[in-house]
């Protein structure tokens, strides 16, 4: 994750503020509640690639003996297989 667990909580806080700034905005829940709420969606966010490259890799178990054994470039095959997920599901990282 690329952002501290403050940073993602003060920012949290200043979205919410911002969201009761605005007139026209009508908020229906309590500002702890809405702070954990898009806590949540920012870490989930943040956390994309991760979850993309931990599945790639239990992809790529699959063929570990063919890697070992030279017939295929795992870097090239992780990067092939990933950019693949990535078009398929249209993630924008």
């Amino acid at each position: 994750m690329k952002l501290s667990d403050p940073r993602i909580d003060k920012l949290s806080e200043e979205i919410v503020d911002l969201l009761a700034e605005q007139d026209d905005v009508r908020l229906q829940a309590d500002d702890v509640k809405l702070r954990h709420a898009i806590r949540d969606e920012v870490v989930d966010e943040l956390t994309v690639e991760e979850r993309l490259d931990a599945e790639v890799r239990k992809m790529l178990e699959q063929h570990r003996s063919d890697i070992t054994m030279g017939r295929m470039n795992y870097d090239e095959l992780f990067r092939r297989v990933k950019q693949r997920l990535i078009n398929e599901r249209r993630i924008i990282l």
